[in-house]
């Protein structure tokens, strides 16, 4: 099969490899459409050490059972990314997606920007109503539930949303769904995706500008995708404020930190959602209640030029289709 594997910082071969054995109680899956993240492209860059040499990198997958369970032959699937040992006192607990041993579909385990993947069976979810392009984004949107599920927001809240890209798109559209009474979208100036979060219902406002409202924001969700967002979040929180940290792009974050501790701001890191978010995510999407943005789709050959063009800051979601 062909397949993208990652040898280093810009180092991405589209190769032939074999199709990957499934498990017993894995399932292997004909790949339909696989997303470009945030954490693919820090991959990419070197910015994010990899965890395999090669990697083929994606998890934002969907795609078609072609062994596996007779429930599922033939079904369209989501995978969860994480593939956990479910018997140890952390997946006991109901931390599986925290479990020591687990590997990660497309960070520490071959993902899906190949022709075929595997997966274990219970981390598939069918998703037949989905346009496989609509369901890449069940991942990505199942973390963003993760975060409003573990940290709740108010109706009462005002919210900022650092950045413009697909994680802060989807993140608008949960928040204006709970009611939230402001939601703002904290952009740079010469942002050429603000468009896309004013369309999903935030008000839009620059960063120079935002800036002049500090300790405004009773939660603020990091999601530039950068190492300085969390300076300008804290900053942007009230006190005893909450800030979500959802950009993975590798490398370490400056923040005043006396001013974190004199505000009392609570950082929170939320990471992938579990099989309650990805569900949920599945019937946001396939009632359409969350309308996600693709700017572009290519080829699985065209791999090395997608990744080019999802580091243009004018991208917000590229997905590859075989």
């Amino acid at each position: 099969m062909r397949a993208l594997r990652l040898y280093g910082p810009w180092d991405l071969r589209l190769e032939e490899v074999e199709v990957p054995e499934p498990p017993e109680g894995w399932a292997l899956v004909k790949m339909e459409a696989v997303g470009i993240c945030g954490t693919d492209k820090a991959f990419y860059r070197g910015t994010y050490p990899l965890f395999k040499r090669p990697l083929i990198p994606g998890h934002e997958v969907v795609g078609r059972v072609v062994e596996g369970p007779e429930r599922l032959l033939g079904r369209r699937v989501v995978a969860e990314i994480n593939f956990s040992c479910l018997k140890c006192e952390v997946c006991r607990s109901g931390l599986y997606t925290h479990c020591p041993r687990k590997k990660t579909l497309g960070i520490d385990f071959d993902g899906g920007m190949a022709e075929y993947f595997v997966a274990p069976v219970p981390a598939l979810h069918a998703v037949e109503s989905l346009d496989p392009r609509v369901g890449v984004f069940v991942e990505p949107l199942a973390a963003v539930l993760n975060a409003v599920e573990q940290f709740p927001v108010k109706p009462s809240h005002r919210a900022a949303v650092l950045g413009s890209g697909n994680l802060a798109v989807l993140t608008v559209q949960v928040l204006k769904l709970l009611g939230v009474r402001e939601v703002v979208a904290v952009v740079r100036r010469d942002s050429p995706k603000r468009r896309y979060v004013s369309e999903a219902g935030a008000e839009v406002m620059e960063l120079e500008e935002a800036l002049k409202r500090e300790s405004s924001f009773d939660v603020v969700f990091e999601e530039t995708g950068s190492n300085e967002g969390l300076d300008v979040a804290i900053r942007l929180a009230k006190p005893r404020g909450v800030v979500h940290i959802k950009s993975t792009p590798g490398g370490k974050a400056a923040f005043d930190q006396t001013l974190a501790v004199v505000k009392e701001v609570r950082i929170i890191g939320t990471r992938c959602g579990t099989f309650r978010e990805f569900k949920r995510a599945i019937e946001l999407l396939s009632t359409g209640l969350v309308r996600p943005v693709v700017t572009t789709v290519a080829k699985l050959s065209q791999g090395r030029e997608a990744f080019s063009k999802a580091l243009s800051r004018e991208e917000v979601k590229v997905i590859l289709t075989p």
